[in-house]
C-alpha cells in the first residue's frame, strides 16, 4: 500500500517487478482510495497524476476541467501543480464541490533532499477553497477498507494482530494505519525515520527490522 497517487496500478506494479516483487493484484494506492469515495457519474476536477485520472476512471467519476461544472476536487501529488489549477480548484470548492485528499503527507523524500509533499498541495487549495479535505489514504478510514476488503478480513477482528503486518518507516502513517486496521506494526530503518525517532512517536513500532528483506527472513524461520 502506498500514499503515492501518481502512478497508475501498472506503474506501481512495475516498479516493485523492477526489484524482483510480483504484486500483481496486490497492490493498493491512495489514488484508489480517493477513487472508492467517487460517485458513478460524478464530474471531477483532477489535481494530480495519472492514478488519480486512472482511480476516478475506474469508479464511474468523469473528469473534467475546471471551466466545468464540479462535484468533486480530488488533490494528489503531481510536479505541475499551479496558481491557475489552485484558483480553479478553488472556484469549484465555493460552489459546493466536495474535496477529496489522497493524502496530506506534509514532504516527498527524493534522493537529494526532501520536497513538498501532497501535504502542501491540498493545504492551499483546502485554504483558497475555505473547506476542510476528506483525505483517502494512509492512515484513514478510505484505505483502511480497501485494505480489509482485498485482506478478506474484518475490522475489529481479535485475530488481525497476530495475522496481519503493516510494514513501513512512518509511525504517523504507517504505524497509525496499522492500529486503525488491528495489524502488527514493523517499522524498517530503510526510510526517512530514525529508530530514535520511531521510538519517541506514536505509536511506537511492535518490532523494528533494519530493512524489508531482513524483516521477511526473520518471519521465514
Amino acid at each position: 500500500m502506498t500514499n503515492f497517487s501518481a502512478l497508475t496500478v501498472a506503474e506501481a506494479e512495475q516498479k516493485l517487478a523492477d526489484v524482483d516483487i510480483d504484486a500483481s493484484g496486490s497492490v493498493i494506492t491512495s489514488a484508489m482510495a480517493a477513487g472508492s469515495l467517487i460517485k458513478h457519474g460524478e464530474r471531477v476536477f483532477v489535481c494530480a497524476g495519472p492514478g488519480v485520472v486512472e482511480a476516478v476512471e475506474v469508479a464511474g467519476g468523469v473528469c473534467v476541467d475546471g471551466d466545468d461544472e464540479i462535484d468533486v476536487v480530488v488533490v494528489g501529488f503531481h510536479t505541475t501543480f499551479d496558481f491557475a489549477e489552485m484558483a480553479a480548484a478553488a472556484h469549484a470548492l465555493h460552489n459546493g464541490a466536495r474535496l477529496i485528499a489522497t493524502n496530506t503527507d506534509p514532504t516527498y523524500p527524493t534522493p537529494d533532499r526532501l520536497l513538498p509533499g501532497n501535504g502542501a498541495l491540498v493545504a492551499g487549495i483546502a485554504t483558497a477553497g475555505k473547506v476542510q479535505p476528506i483525505v483517502a489514504g494512509k492512515p484513514h478510514e478510505p484505505v483502511a477498507a480497501l485494505i480489509h476488503h482485498r485482506l478478506g478480513t474484518t475490522a475489529g477482528d481479535a485475530q488481525n494482530f497476530a495475522r496481519h503486518v503493516m510494514v513501513g518507516d512512518l509511525p504517523a502513517t504507517d504505524g497509525a494505519l496499522a492500529r486503525l486496521l488491528g495489524f502488527e506494526f514493523a517499522f524498517v530503518e530503510s526510510g526517512v525515520t530514525t529508530v530514535e525517532q520511531a521510538m519517541s512517536g506514536d505509536p511506537k513500532p511492535d518490532c523494528v527490522s533494519p530493512d524489508l528483506a531482513t524483516l521477511v527472513a526473520q518471519r521465514l524461520r
